[in-house]
């Protein structure tokens, strides 16, 4: 499965050549990309596979969802009695998904909420009453059309992951989170993200939706 950053790139940036480390950056790589999607709160590699994600409706007519990688194999279904049972399939003309046009800054972006059109509106109850299956994760190029099917990742996100792959990499060699001695006293390694990995995520950070 596809990583955002991949203990080999690790590797190469460091200047590794032996395989000593091997296992260490393998750790390293997958905690740098659990910590660059729990800073943005979204999921960047898209899932292999369409599942079942249950919500609360925002209204009568909007439902915020995660992040929605591809238009193949969208379902949604409501819960209309509030007895855990989602028992009523939409079809393709009751919603629409935002953002429109999956067009922010010139980029395309995931689908993050539901519509209700026409004469639908999303039941209310002490359940969740919105059943959403699809692929989650950032966007999929050419997804349901012929041949491969790439991951659409932002640069900007990729480069943060081997920021942050490099930072936790390092942080083994500050004892007591001193990098070493400057000019103005001890400098110290910065706990959590690296700072040029927050400015790089920025953009694509996002509350967390309410998933039950």
């Amino acid at each position: 499965m596809a990583q955002l950053v991949e203990a080999s790139d690790l590797k190469t940036i460091l200047g590794i050549s032996d395989t000593v480390d091997d296992a260490r950056l393998e750790a390293v790589a997958l905690a740098a990309q659990e910590m660059v999607q729990a800073y943005c709160g979204r999921q960047f590699i898209a899932d292999d596979v369409a599942s079942a994600r249950v919500y609360y409706a925002d209204t009568f007519r909007f439902v915020e969802i995660d992040d929605i990688a591809c238009p193949e194999g969208i379902v949604i279904k409501t819960d209309e009695d509030d007895d855990g049972i989602f028992e009523t399939t939409w079809a393709d003309s009751d919603y629409d998904l935002w953002p429109l046009n999956r067009k922010l800054s010139g980029q395309t972006w995931p689908w993050t909420r539901v519509q209700a059109v026409a004469a639908r509106d999303f039941p209310w109850g002490k359940r969740p009453t919105v059943e959403v299956t699809a692929r989650w994760g950032w966007p999929i190029q050419n997804c349901g059309e012929s041949g491969n099917t790439q991951q659409g990742v932002p640069d900007a996100v990729y480069q943060a992951a081997q920021i942050q792959g490099v930072s936790i990499f390092k942080s083994a060699d500050a004892p007591l989170g001193i990098a070493g001695f400057g000019d103005i006293g001890i400098m110290r390694l910065r706990q959590a993200m690296h700072p040029v990995a927050m400015a790089l995520l920025a953009p694509y950070r996002k509350d967390p939706v309410l998933v039950a």
